[in-house]
């Protein structure tokens, strides 16, 4: 059971991120910094830990909507949605283009504020 909520989550947040890709590149088409994978991975990590607060606050009784949440959410939806492997592919190119300043900009601004948004979204949880 676990799997099949993993793998519908998965299709959701894919399609979501394949979604936001899309768009923000119409609208801001030869971006020199990838802000949408930012915000993607940003708004990812607020996501999961509210959503980590809010499990450990209920008890895991193995009921559907624990079940749904952990690996359907979490782990499918959110796991799909957010970048990583993409952030670290964007910063290796920012590097090979010698372009530091953006590298710094896009290395500290998605670390930061993606732990910021993690713990917000925890504590608010």
């Amino acid at each position: 059971m676990e799997l099949l909520w993993i793998g519908l989550g998965g299709i959701g947040g894919a399609w979501l991120r394949y979604g936001l890709a899309l768009w923000s590149g119409k609208r801001w088409p030869g971006a020199k910094i990838p802000w949408m994978t930012m915000f993607i991975n940003v708004t990812g990590a607020f996501l999961l830990g509210l959503s980590a607060a809010h499990l450990e606050s209920v008890t895991d009784d193995g009921s559907m909507a624990a079940l749904v949440e952990r690996y359907g959410w979490q782990i499918g939806f959110l796991g799909a949605y957010t970048t990583f492997s993409t952030f670290g592919y964007e910063a290796v190119r920012l590097i090979e283009l010698g372009k530091w300043d953006k590298f710094f900009t896009y290395l500290l601004g998605t670390t930061v504020m993606g732990l910021l948004a993690c713990g917000l979204g925890y504590f608010l949880g």
